[in-house]
């Protein structure tokens, strides 16, 4: 059961869950991957829904319907690889590698809840990293996300979303701006960090007032995480979707 509260939830960032866990043949399975993310950030008032009980009640349903059963398992894949990836020893290393300095930067420009901060700087590395390397599959997913619009849709019914027409205007929006595409600059990860501070009502002046430096200093900060990479056991995380 998805039953954290959505404001602190942890999240492990959208094109990471698509790139690892995507299935060649699935593609509700994989547009899945990432909407237990979307929904807390387009509908964060309603964005705790039973998975697995869900997912349960479909395999008892007769007709089956393999559409909407590849979405539930995609969204229960989500929910699984987000316990294994904040478990493990990439994100524990990865963590202490960079918590002293990046103290420091949330220091000096005033970014309150580094813990948090660096929690979710992580994870936008992350994507920045396998955007940088998988500009292909980036398209993908978003070709995904668009043919695989009815079966959001139709997820959304199974689940008894209570706000189905607020959740595709942003999802359609989305998927017409294409907004990870601007991960490949470096100075998108601090704007996109300064908008999830805004989402969650944390104080965003930090971002007005030192974008440049910030940007210099994330930059860096990147760089020395980037050249750690295999030491800190970045193919143990891929390993799961080796052959799909």
């Amino acid at each position: 059961m998805f039953n954290k509260g959505c404001k602190f939830a942890p999240r492990m960032n959208f094109f990471s869950h698509f790139l690892i866990d995507h299935k060649t043949a699935s593609p509700a399975y994989n547009v899945a991957l990432i909407m237990p993310d979307l929904l807390r950030n387009f509908t964060p008032k309603s964005c705790k829904f039973h998975f697995y009980d869900k997912h349960q009640a479909l395999l008892n349903q007769q007709p089956e319907e393999p559409k909407l059963l590849d979405f539930l398992e995609g969204c229960i894949q989500h929910i699984e690889r987000d316990k294994a990836f904040h478990s493990s020893a990439f994100f524990s290393e990865s963590y202490q590698l960079l918590r002293n300095d990046w103290m420091v930067i949330c220091k000096e420009y005033e970014i309150p809840k580094y813990w948090f901060s660096l929690h979710v700087l992580i994870e936008i590395m992350l994507d920045k990293y396998y955007i940088d390397n998988n500009i292909e599959k980036l398209t993908l997913f978003y070709h995904e996300l668009k043919t695989e619009r009815d079966t959001v849709v139709k997820g959304l019914d199974f689940l008894e979303h209570p706000e189905p027409a607020t959740f595709m205007e942003r999802y359609d929006r989305f998927c017409e701006i294409q907004y990870l595409f601007h991960y490949q600059n470096i100075d998108r990860i601090a704007y996109a960090l300064h908008r999830i501070y805004q989402q969650i009502g944390l104080d965003i002046a930090w971002y007005s007032s030192h974008e440049n430096p910030l940007v210099i200093a994330m930059a860096k900060l990147y760089d020395t995480w980037k050249e750690q990479l295999l030491q800190l056991g970045l193919h143990q995380i891929q390993r799961s979707n080796e052959g799909k």
